[in-house]
């Protein structure tokens, strides 16, 4: 959703940033997401690996955004839409999808992660394929009833000022107050709450690692910063593409319901709500760093002394690709 605007022209910056920023994303994110998919699905299988299982999930959300991305590159280069209603929906809601699958996924890869390093024997029933393929099934229905009503507030309009039809904007105040409420909830339950599980996991992960000894393993220091890196990761996916975005757009929002007055104000936080919608878009980027972390396997095993190497077993097994 973005603001209504009588400007005919697409000389507003949001027309160019848009274009330019898609466009990357298309050209980065599609080989990036596309080799990860393979290797996840061709190297390593989805019989026994729950990370896998995550991981596959999160790219195939990924690669349903970045697909859609040409139509918005079509729409934002020349400010104007030509391929029919359905075709603007899909884009709209696809982005929608891609934003909460991909929160909800990184969340499941965390708690999973979580619990293969601070409670790894505890775990072991929950950690298995079978409940893995249950939890991200029930990830894709909630991501589909999100998509329904999603769709349907994301029409194509007719601009009569301009005499053109637009998409991915000019809505009107009853869309924005529908979707004010769909963002509100969504924000909340797909954002907040999925935020604050993955902070925790990675206190709990953190202080578990603290309590190793100092005296470890090469296996072992070279798993902890592995298992940290996986973390911060998945906090500067959420620091960089999706809190920055949802207080921006609930800012806009609370403005185009007139909740927040002024005009200024109004043109403000659509210019902000403009920019972050660019870094919400690179998410898909860098979800591959998820992938990366996860699956390099720690080389020298051989190297590494044996005193310690019950610790080092462990901490490789919790962060392996075929490790559940």
């Amino acid at each position: 959703m973005h603001l209504n605007n009588t400007d005919c022209n697409t000389s507003h910056f949001r027309y160019p940033l848009f274009t330019s920023t898609y466009s990357i994303v298309l050209l980065f994110g599609f080989p990036l997401n596309s080799v990860s998919l393979w290797i996840l699905l061709c190297r390593n299988g989805l019989k026994k690996s729950v990370p896998v299982i995550y991981m596959a999930n999160l790219a195939l959300s990924d690669l349903l955004f970045i697909i859609s991305l040409p139509f918005r590159i079509i729409y934002f280069a020349t400010g104007r839409w030509t391929l029919g209603n359905a075709l603007c929906m899909i884009p709209g809601t696809l982005f929608a999808v891609n934003i909460y699958s991909s929160s909800l996924f990184i969340t499941l890869i965390s708690v999973d992660r979580m619990l293969a390093v601070v409670y790894p024997i505890r775990s072991r029933p929950l950690r298995t394929a079978p409940v893995a393929w249950a939890l991200s099934m029930t990830v894709w229905l909630l991501i589909a009833g999100l998509a329904v009503p999603t769709a349907f507030n994301h029409p194509q309009n007719e601009d009569t000022d301009c005499n053109v039809t637009r998409c991915f904007e000019k809505y009107t105040p009853d869309e924005w107050k529908q979707g004010f409420i769909i963002l509100c909830c969504t924000t909340f339950f797909g954002i907040l709450v999925p935020f604050g599980i993955i902070l925790g996991c990675t206190v709990a992960v953190v202080r578990q690692l603290r309590s190793y000894s100092k005296t470890s393993s090469c296996d072992a220091e070279l798993s902890k910063s592995k298992i940290v890196n996986l973390f911060l990761s998945n906090l500067l996916i959420y620091a960089i593409c999706f809190i920055p975005f949802h207080i921006a757009f609930i800012l806009l929002g609370l403005s185009k319901t007139e909740i927040l007055p002024g005009e200024k104000s109004l043109d403000f936080y659509f210019n902000l709500q403009t920019v972050t919608m660019c870094m919400a878009s690179t998410n898909s980027c860098l979800d591959p760093l998820i992938y990366y972390f996860s699956s390099k396997r720690i080389q020298g095993r051989s190297r590494c002394d044996s005193s310690s190497k019950s610790i080092g077993l462990g901490l490789v097994q919790s962060t392996s690709w075929t490790g559940q």
